[in-house]
């Protein structure tokens, strides 16, 4: 059964759980999602870099799978950095080591199989074949095709940090019953972060920067804001509202 069967089977039914999916993180899988880093992004704490790891990589992506399927597999301590903001401000980035990359993008191409069945097409930040002009385009549809009398901007400060882990845990568990997968994902979200030589360990938030918090953005705000929209708040209406969601420089 591949991806294909996967996204199908979550298609059929939103309300079923998916087990025994934990198996689709093949070797093949991992190499593939290695070949699809950049190559020039900068290394974690373990200071791999990707020209590094590809001299012996299908020998180290073995490896990495072996530890998968034995459950030894430890995802390291981001690396903290601060980019500049336009307003002076500093954007913290954290940077996961680089085979913590590897599994998350590799975990990233599983979910988003089920989880692209689910998503609402309100949402085009963080998902394939949708962007800026996507979303853009329907911003233009809805104001020059729709009655629009009132146009709502709103902006999430801080929002990767903001998450709250064990609601996060608790909307994946919905459609997701492996726990091998439920436990990769435990460790990417509570691993700490290394900021100025000191391990800082928070009680919120996903961690922007690591792969696989893109995908656990959109699966948290399509629970607490798309669905709750569409299924709480529409209904109560006289008119139409239309929502339109979108991310830029790494925050939905």
């Amino acid at each position: 059964m591949g991806l294909s069967r996967i996204a199908e089977l979550a298609r059929e039914d939103p309300g079923r759980k998916l087990f025994s999916i934990a198996h689709f993180l093949t070797q093949e899988a991992l190499y593939e999602a290695f070949k699809g880093l950049r190559k020039d992004a900068s290394a974690g704490v373990d200071d791999v870099t990707y020209e590094e790891y590809e001299k012996q990589a299908k020998e180290n992506i073995r490896q990495l799978h072996e530890r998968l399927k034995g459950k030894t597999y430890r995802a390291l301590p981001l690396r903290r950095i601060y980019i500049p903001k336009e307003d002076g401000r500093k954007r913290p980035i954290s940077i996961p080591a680089l085979e913590d990359k590897i599994v998350q993008k590799a975990a990233v191409g599983l979910l988003q199989a089920i989880y692209e069945q689910d998503f609402l097409s309100c949402s085009f930040g963080f998902r394939p074949r949708r962007g800026a002009h996507q979303a853009l385009e329907e911003v233009g549809r809805v104001i020059c095709q729709e009655p629009t009398s009132c146009i709502l901007e709103l902006d999430i400060s801080s929002y990767f940090d903001s998450i709250v882990r064990e609601q996060l845990v608790e909307m994946i568990e919905r459609r997701i019953g492996d726990s091998s997968i439920l436990r990769l994902i435990r460790k990417w979200i509570n691993v700490g972060v290394i900021d100025e030589g000191r391990l800082l360990v928070s009680e919120t938030g996903t961690g922007q920067g690591q792969v696989i918090s893109l995908l656990l953005a959109n699966v948290y705000l399509h629970y607490i804001l798309d669905e709750w929209l569409e299924k709480e708040v529409k209904p109560q209406l006289k008119g139409k509202v239309f929502e339109i969601r979108y991310a830029d420089d790494g925050a939905p």
